[in-house]
């Protein structure tokens, strides 16, 4: 049998890729995937990117399985394998075969480009589950394709893709309702129970960590058993229905087979839950070595922002995160010449004297200031306009129109990378002056972050994504020239 199973497995692979268009499509998905990677180093690869290619591109098995596990009804070739010397068991593990070797190929064409995300910055816990995660979301996806594909036997494959797009969409939308029912203390209450339909969400609960929510369960016995129980009795369920209830043009189930079919498929869907653990308890561990962002809030504005070296201001200034909106960002492990500048609540009718300002980066940033710039910026102030009250608040309420402002020469070098783009480091600075009739001095605290990323890993992970679509491409070409 393991002979037999063996030859149909080679033949059924060859006939896959045989089509035309199959290498092309496959490259063109590879493409696309690599090519969203691209984009996405240039904020926080780990998280966008992860979701896409980790969890997204993993459930499209889903219709992909169906319509492959469908298809040979539709074209009526699974007649012959009903009345051919070949056993029916065999084409079918065969052909179940050829679709985890897809998802194998899949999961493999992901290697090249995590491998230059660890050669920069390690191994952190969120891609180890990243990694184990896709891998059980691939395989669970094949499974229940495969059992939507044999309950169509009708001669069109419209009815199981579109019916595995809606299972994957419903997978899909559980998942960020399962985070935010966490967040928000209903894990436990009945919708929360509901998302667990999902094979990925209990996936994700039995390895112990969230995407977006603090908390995890405490146990995860339960959801390790539904997630087995959900992937064996879709694989075998399918294998039944396609073996024992359906004949060569139509079902053959007599009605106790029937009864079987509705109990396996509502076991599937309600024996998560009503069986998975559902106690977030337990607060979910660092997914990073990103460091807290302390003191900062995104929505705000900030009294610092940063210009190119004697550059100017934008006009709308300033966010909190200073070069948020330049490109390329600011790189590690490199010093970066930019002049800090530091908007004063003064108005520019008042004359400020003995200016002084310490400047310090955290979490890995080195801040460099200008000696000489440091010791003389009283003499070196500079006015702007502001407009629609967008200026400093002064001290009696009221927003600055024509403000001062303190600019500082500084060498930006951030280190400790903890992800390929998108690191944000925050500065802090101190300042404190006194302004003309005024008794006492006054004192200036500002918080704001620079965005960084590895300037070289951009590039390299895009080269390391594009090899395997350049390969499938080439294939692609060789097929074309042999066929025309």
């Amino acid at each position: 049998m393991a002979s037999a199973i063996g030859t149909l497995y080679l033949e059924e692979l060859k006939a896959t890729m045989r089509g035309r268009f199959a290498w092309l499509g496959a490259a063109v998905i590879l493409l696309a995937v690599g090519g969203l990677a691209a984009v996405g180093t240039q904020d926080t690869w780990l998280d966008g990117y992860g979701i896409i290619a980790y969890f997204l591109v993993p459930l499209a098995f889903i219709p992909l399985a169906a319509g492959a596990v469908a298809s040979p009804r539709a074209n009526r070739f699974v007649e012959s394998v009903f009345t051919a010397p070949v056993e029916r068991r065999d084409w079918f593990a065969a052909k179940l075969l050829v679709l985890l070797t897809l998802a194998a190929a899949y999961y493999v064409a992901l290697v090249p480009m995590m491998l230059v995300y660890v050669h920069y910055v390690g191994l952190p816990l969120l891609l180890k589950m990243f990694v184990i995660w896709s891998a059980g979301i691939l395989v669970a996806s094949v499974a229940i394709g495969s059992l939507i594909g044999v309950l169509f036997i009708g001669r069109s494959i419209a009815a199981p893709v579109g019916t595995g797009m809606g299972i994957l969409l419903l997978y899909a939308g559980l998942l960020p309702l399962q985070e935010l029912m966490v967040a928000q203390g209903r894990g436990s209450s009945r919708t929360g129970h509901l998302t667990l339909t999902s094979p990925a969400v209990l996936l994700k609960n039995a390895l112990g960590f969230a995407v977006a929510s603090g908390n995890i369960p405490t146990t995860t016995t339960r959801n390790w058993i539904s997630f087995i129980l959900v992937v064996v009795a879709a694989f075998v369920l399918a294998a039944w229905i396609f073996l024992r209830a359906q004949g060569v043009e139509t079902w053959e189930a007599s009605r106790a087979q029937r009864w079987i079919i509705t109990i396996g498929m509502a076991t599937i869907f309600l024996f998560p839950i009503l069986f998975a653990e559902t106690n977030y308890d337990k607060r979910a561990p660092a997914l990073n070595n990103a460091p807290a962002l302390r003191g900062l809030s995104w929505r705000g504005s900030s009294s610092l922002g940063l210009a190119t070296t004697s550059g100017q201001l934008p006009q709308r200034c300033c966010s909190p995160i200073m070069n948020h909106d330049e490109w390329p960002s600011i790189p590690t492990d490199q010093n970066t010449a930019r002049d800090l500048v530091i908007l004063l609540p003064v108005d520019t009718k008042q004359h400020i004297t003995d200016f002084r300002i310490d400047i310090a980066g955290e979490n890995g940033l080195q801040v460099t200031a200008d000696a000489s710039a440091l010791a003389n910026v009283s003499q070196h102030l500079e006015t702007r306009t502001y407009a629609n009250d967008l200026g400093p608040v002064a001290p009696d309420g009221h927003h600055v129109v024509n403000g001062w402002v303190a600019r500082v020469p500084v060498v930006l070098a951030p280190t400790h990378a903890w992800d390929t783009g998108g690191m944000r480091y925050p500065l802090a600075a101190n300042a404190i002056f006194n302004v003309e009739g005024e008794t006492q001095p006054r004192m200036l605290k500002a918080r704001a972050a620079i965005e960084a990323q590895i300037g070289s890993a951009l590039w390299e992970m895009a080269f390391a994504a594009a090899i395997l679509p350049l390969l499938c491409f080439a294939a692609s070409i060789v097929r074309w020239r042999r066929t025309r």
